[in-house]
């Protein structure tokens, strides 16, 4: 990739969770001109005050200022700001968008995206992972960025559990080969969860009642997508792994306890030298190793996809290996967000 790669122009659909985080690293990095945000949230000065003030990651290192419906970065970086309930209602071509990540999470925008005005607009970026027949391609910095063409215009960039799993399961799998394995993922609770005990949204069919349960007093067993959205990345994955979740009554970090059976036998020497190395060699903060005596909390912000926590890396018999997996769910995923704009600015160099 070209250092001197231009910088795209991007509008933000969704200023949630994960279009707050890509908001805040990109202040950190400037890999993109943010110039429009769209979000359901009507109150602009509400906006700048939850950009300002997160309760997960703290106060922003960045002025923010409201100014005429935009928001104004340092007193210099102008974002203009729009409530607009459909993606296709905000004039991006007006701003000279290059790229629209649609942070919203909600299908009816994920519909909108392939008719949107194309007079400057390039690619579609989804945060979430959609079934393929929406999308041009499904993609996981640092595994498969460099399958991407100018011509794929809605691009998922998958999700968190899968950006971790797989960062770590392709390597194996190049190296050792993969027979069969479990995923195990504890993700932080969502803000569709509930504080008391009350319905259970409609997130799965058929609902998962335990879902509407008080969030911050249990562990709440559920399915998780994280083996599909791999396979999206790696096909056929999903027939060698079973899986599942557990909400946690945590804020932030996940992790996933992963069980292999491998091709061949190897050692834990081996194991950990792979990471080591994958570490060493990496273009962008993908692969991290740990081995310290950390709990979750000592991940918040972390931009890695993975921290693989080696004290727990263990290899029985003939090739059965387990591995522990930190992620922070939101940082470590809207860094490689922000890593994919980047990329997608090294095809027009």
């Amino acid at each position: 990739m070209a250092l001197t790669a231009p910088k795209l122009r991007v509008g933000i659909n969704g200023c949630g969770r994960i279009g707050r985080a890509i908001t805040r690293i990109n202040l950190e990095k400037d890999a993109f001109d943010l110039v429009a945000i769209n979000d359901v949230n009507p109150d602009i000065e509400n906006v700048a005050y939850l950009l300002k003030y997160d309760s997960t990651y703290g106060r922003l290192r960045h002025s923010v200022a409201v100014a005429d419906h935009h928001l104004l970065f340092d007193g210099i970086k102008k974002t203009a700001v729009y409530s607009e309930k459909s993606v296709a209602l905000v004039p991006w071509q007006e701003h000279g968008v290059d790229v629209v990540i649609d942070a919203s999470g909600n299908d009816l925008n994920l519909f909108a995206l392939p008719e949107l005005d194309r007079t400057s607009l390039r690619h579609c970026i989804v945060t979430n992972s959609p079934d393929q027949i929406y999308l041009d391609k499904s993609v996981i910095v640092g595994v498969n960025e460099q399958t991407l063409t100018p011509s794929d215009f809605v691009v998922s960039a998958s999700i968190c559990d899968a950006t971790a799993f797989v960062s770590v399961i392709h390597l194996l799998d190049r190296a050792f080969g993969i027979e069969y394995g479990s995923l195990t993922t504890l993700h932080p609770w969502l803000s569709y969860q509930r504080l008391l005990d009350g319905q259970a949204d409609g997130i799965y069919d058929p609902p998962e009642y335990g879902l509407g349960r008080a969030s911050t007093t249990s562990l709440i067993p559920k399915p998780t997508t994280a083996v599909r959205a791999a396979a999206k990345i790696i096909p056929g994955i999903d027939d060698k792994f079973i899986s599942m979740s557990y909400r946690v009554p945590t804020m932030i970090v996940s992790a996933a306890d992963i069980v292999v059976k491998l091709a061949r036998q190897v050692t834990k020497a081996e194991v950990v030298e792979l990471f080591r190395d994958a570490e060493l060699r990496q273009r962008y903060p993908i692969i991290q190793n740990n081995f310290e005596p950390l709990v979750s909390a000592d991940f918040t912000g972390s931009e890695y996809s993975a921290i693989v926590d080696q004290r727990w890396t263990e290899v029985q018999g003939t090739g059965q290996l387990k591995l522990v997996l930190w992620y922070d769910n939101e940082w470590g995923y809207s860094s490689r967000v922000v890593d994919l704009v980047t990329h997608l600015a090294s095809l027009y160099d």
